[in-house]
């Protein structure tokens, strides 16, 4: 009788044994999936012939720097703030396959730490054992924001680096360590200028401190280089950054930047390449000369691009709403799914992140990859509430956006849809999308302020 017994008893557990084995992979198939992502796209990266900006720019501009010459010269493909040059020197130094190899995993690091506090951001939960619809929602994600996403990667850029500092900040702003996320905040802003921004937005609620903490990073890191190497003739590399840069976008016709208009996604590069040529309806059409536009339309441009920034800014800010009052917080390690009425400074985040892109001078495909978080936003949002109006937004950012791909359409129909400046009616859809999504953070606060009346006992059984 118990020799009967044991046999079943056995089996049960290498059946058991087996389903575990089964299980165990697919508990970490996201965490597998990035391990072959980064693997194989490591190999082809390290045997691609394109150059990319890593070495022709940021290498360049730091071996400058550290002889003390100027890093911003007329002509010159270097313009980003000074700090970019001085946060790649350790890598620069090293022999170019060690240098291009050192970038990569730092992009690793960077590309890990992005995706995993813009999904916090979303409310998602642990990426470990993910399960039910939180895999259409991470699927929805990736597939609008993936083009993107990988394009620092695949141009050899920082702007992956950029995005992880400024969603780390968001995530801290998102706990309650207003002083913490203004740093991170302010180092992306070194890098780059656009996430200034997020200065204004912390004055919308009432963090005047974290404000001026970001800016005063942003500008320390920026002043550290010349306490490193100052220059032989004197002059401050942020001064000459904004001689040589910003000033002549400033003096220059909105949209014009130093790389062709086609790249720049902005809605100054929008207007620009419309006012020039209106809606091309072949490539030959982008081969002209591009001319600056005659001064009564340059007038005409700049209406369009400061009023409909303008515009913009004010209808998210209405959306904002409660003025000085600071968001919600949330302790942004708490297992998830977190609801809806505690994303406020998430989809405010991704809102804010949108218009960055589209006030920036200049926002290329690259700097398009902090878009992973309002994708995120938006597939949750059409996964869990199904709004009737999102079907149509998801076909919308769809066509905008992953379909516009070269790699599908061709290099032709693909600059086509640049000049349609389709990357950026992509952001616009996205902005739309995060002032609905801030409806629906706002509608669970309200329903629970209601009182529901108490069941009656006499009609349970």
């Amino acid at each position: 009788m118990t020799r009967l017994l044991r046999v079943p008893l056995s089996e049960t557990l290498r059946a058991q044994g087996a389903i575990a084995w089964v299980q165990r992979p697919l508990r970490h198939a996201v965490l597998l999936l990035a391990i072959l992502f980064f693997v194989v796209f490591g190999f082809l990266f390290m045997r691609s012939e394109q150059v990319g900006d890593w070495q022709s720019v940021y290498v360049r501009a730091t071996h400058r720097l550290q002889i003390r010459e100027p890093i911003h010269r007329p002509g010159d493909n270097y313009t980003y703030p000074p700090a970019m040059a001085m946060l790649s020197v350790p890598l620069a130094n090293l022999p170019p396959l060690p240098s291009l190899f050192g970038w990569y995993l730092v992009n690793i690091m960077a590309t890990t730490v992005a995706f995993i506090c813009a999904w916090r951001l979303t409310g998602g939960p642990s990426l470990i054992g993910l399960s039910g619809r939180w895999w259409g929602i991470l699927g929805i994600g990736v597939t609008l924001a993936g083009r993107f996403f990988v394009s620092p990667l695949e141009n050899r850029q920082f702007d992956m680096v950029i995005a992880a500092l400024l969603f780390a900040g968001c995530c801290q702003l998102w706990r309650g360590h207003d002083l913490t996320g203004a740093a991170w905040l302010g180092a992306s802003a070194a890098m780059k200028g656009t996430p200034l921004l997020f200065a204004p937005y912390l004055l919308w609620r009432g963090k005047l401190k974290a404000a001026c903490l970001l800016i005063v990073v942003a500008i320390f890191l920026n002043l550290l280089p010349d306490l490193l190497w100052p220059q032989t003739r004197g002059h401050l590399y942020l001064a000459d950054w904004y001689a040589y840069c910003l000033r002549q976008v400033v003096r220059s016709t909105p949209g014009q930047w130093f790389s062709h208009v086609l790249l720049n996604q902005s809605l100054a590069g929008l207007f620009n390449r419309f006012i020039r040529f209106g809606l091309p309806m072949s490539s030959e059409q982008l081969r002209v000369e591009m001319v600056s536009p005659p001064e009564g339309r340059s007038v005409i441009l700049r209406v369009l691009v400061f009023g409909s920034g303008f515009l913009l800014s004010a209808i998210t800010a209405w959306w904002f709403r409660q003025p000085w009052t600071p968001a919600a917080t949330q302790d942004a390690t708490a297992a998830g799914p977190i609801p809806w009425e505690r994303l406020q400074t998430g989809v405010e985040s991704a809102a804010v992140v949108c218009l960055m892109l589209l006030l920036s001078p200049m926002s290329s495909k690259a700097h398009y990859v902090v878009l992973l978080l309002p994708s995120f936003i938006l597939a949750r949002l059409f996964v869990e509430q199904r709004p009737p109006w999102m079907s149509v937004l998801l076909v919308a950012l769809l066509i905008t956006g992953p379909l516009t791909a070269k790699g599908l359409i061709g290099k032709d129909a693909g600059d086509l849809t640049l000049a349609w400046g389709m990357p950026t009616c992509f952001v616009l859809l996205s902005l739309v999308g995060t002032w609905m999504a801030l409806r629906t953070v706002r509608r669970p606060s309200h329903d629970s302020c209601q009182e529901r009346p108490a069941p009656d006992p006499s009609q349970s059984v």
